[in-house]
């Protein structure tokens, strides 16, 4: 789990986020975090393997977005 807090509204429910983190950044360890609270994207630090969603979850994402499509 990351232990990362959410600046926004202080949730530790946290993963990676959308966007692809440079390269450079992920040397020192920084990364693009999503809050699964409240859904904002921020920078920081955190271990590299970070929680990610299941194929499960990411297909079911797909189907809604074709549905609605």
């Amino acid at each position: 789990m990351i232990s990362q807090k959410c600046p926004r509204c202080g949730s530790y429910r946290t993963r990676k986020g959308y966007r692809p983190t440079p390269f450079l950044l992920k040397l020192i360890l920084q990364h693009n975090l999503l809050c699964d609270n409240c859904n904002w994207e921020f920078r920081g630090f955190a271990i590299p393997l970070l929680k990610r969603r299941s194929k499960r979850v990411r297909k079911k994402i797909a189907e809604k977005s074709n549905e609605i499509s």
